[in-house]
């Protein structure tokens, strides 16, 4: 339908309609945006606002501070060969601080004699000087060294120790048929065995008379510092059943001070000779008059007994006397002839090499090293040809008579049971019930 045909009257309707929606939106007030608060607004978190679960407190941050070097603390262990001036050069201390130790003189004479296997412990300040330095002579005895100023001083230092009981028991068997392989067996220490045959050397030849069957039992102490066993002490009591008889030995320290071993009435172990004058060896010729000798192959007296050992084994003087010879000769080799009074002369020969300070005339004691193994001379291998001469008639060494030394003097004599009963009581326990002993006793008591 065109224009010219749509009613009038509709038109003007429409028209009016629209002039007044245009007069009402310009005549409407104009809408004002909300005015911001300008209230300040804190940023801070309350406490009960933080969930503990998941943020973690954190750490003020402290401020770096330089704190003093501490000194440092070197120890060493001595080293065959090793002198004190290398040790110190290793520790990282001068010439100058060794030789202000050595101004000390005799109190520190011990480290111009150090021991390879010992430590020395060096503490050393940031600067390289020396504050303290300690040796161990003994796990007992420490020489302690300490700065002060520009020197040094020293003292010993004494561990405090506790000594305990123990005991131990073997016997002689094929399996163990010496007193160093029983020893082992049991549990002791080389230095205890070696103890334990000088208790009875004046009675039993370990190197001849020990028999399958044989037994022994020993009472000693156990020396333990911080509770730690550090050494082993002196044998107080010890029993030794050899082929049927039984030798019994108690240590007792007289009113005197001198301490020395004893049997329980009394009398005293020891003899002017040892058996035997090398220790843990066995014998390969006994005494004979009729021997055919090894080299020369004929029948010729055989006026000693011969000892085979290690080359450097030492050789003991079996008694108090005086060195009337120590030589050299194609037969002998190195031998050593010592005159014990007026009675009894003994002779050791084929050594490698004589101890210090042996040479005729020279007075040596019982058990004095004298010499060393070897085979010198005419000898086919290491071994001690000794011989035992009375009034100068060659006599076997094994069986002749010995003369025995002081017993313990009548006005000792009481306080010598006193002392002496309680461990030969415990000794008699351990050896006479070995077994229950072992089975219902600690082997070590108070």
């Amino acid at each position: 339908m065109s224009m010219e045909a749509y009613p009038k009257t509709h038109l003007k309707i429409a028209l009016a309609t629209a002039c007044c929606l245009l007069v009402m939106i310009t005549t409407l007030p104009e809408k004002q945006a909300p005015e911001i608060s300008r209230v300040p607004v804190s940023l801070s978190i309350l406490p009960h606002e933080i969930d503990r679960h998941f943020v973690e407190p954190v750490e003020p941050v402290a401020e770096a501070i330089d704190e003093p070097l501490k000194p440092t603390q070197t120890r060493i262990t001595i080293k065959s060969g090793d002198s004190l001036s290398a040790i110190f050069s290793r520790a990282g201390l001068s010439a100058g601080e060794l030789q202000r130790v050595m101004e000390l003189g005799k109190s520190v004479a011990v480290l111009k004699r150090i021991i390879p296997g010992k430590t020395l412990v060096f503490e050393i300040d940031p600067s390289g000087q020396l504050i303290t330095l300690n040796y161990e002579e003994t796990p007992l005895k420490h020489l302690v060294i300490t700065r002060k100023g520009e020197h040094f001083q020293s003292y010993w230092q004494e561990a405090e120790a506790e000594t305990l009981i123990s005991y131990g028991s073997a016997s002689i068997t094929s399996d163990h048929p010496s007193l160093y392989h029983a020893g082992k067996a049991a549990g002791l220490s080389d230095a205890l065995i070696m103890k334990l045959s000088y208790v009875f050397q004046w009675d039993i030849s370990f190197a001849l008379d020990l028999r399958q069957g044989d037994s022994f039992s020993v009472l000693f102490e156990d020396i333990y510092v911080d509770g730690e066993k550090v050494k082993e002490g002196e044998i107080l009591a010890a029993q030794f059943n050899n082929m049927g008889k039984v030798y019994t030995a108690v240590r007792y320290v007289d009113s005197a001070g001198r301490q020395d071993y004893f049997a329980p009435d009394g009398s005293s172990l020891r003899k002017a000779f040892l058996r035997d004058p090398v220790h843990f060896s066995h014998v390969s010729s006994s005494f004979n008059l009729k021997r055919l000798h090894p080299i020369h192959n004929r029948v010729m007296p055989h006026r000693g007994i011969d000892y085979a050992a290690n080359t450097g084994t030492p050789v003991l003087a079996a008694g108090d006397g005086k060195v009337s010879g120590a030589r050299q000769n194609n037969a002998s080799g190195r031998y050593v002839v010592i005159q014990h009074g007026e009675q009894y002369t003994t002779k050791y020969l084929h050594l490698s090499a004589f101890a210090q300070g042996i040479r005729s005339g020279s007075t040596v004691k019982q058990g004095q090293v004298i010499g060393y193994v070897g085979a010198s001379g005419w000898a086919t291998a290491p071994h001690l040809h000794y011989e035992f001469l009375v009034d100068g008639v060659h006599r076997n060494p094994r069986t002749v008579k010995l003369p025995d030394a002081q017993p313990i003097p009548k006005v000792e004599l009481d306080r010598f049971v006193l002392s002496t009963q309680t461990l030969l009581a415990r000794l008699n326990s351990v050896a006479g019930n070995t077994n229950l002993a072992l089975l219902e006793t600690p082997n070590r008591s108070r």
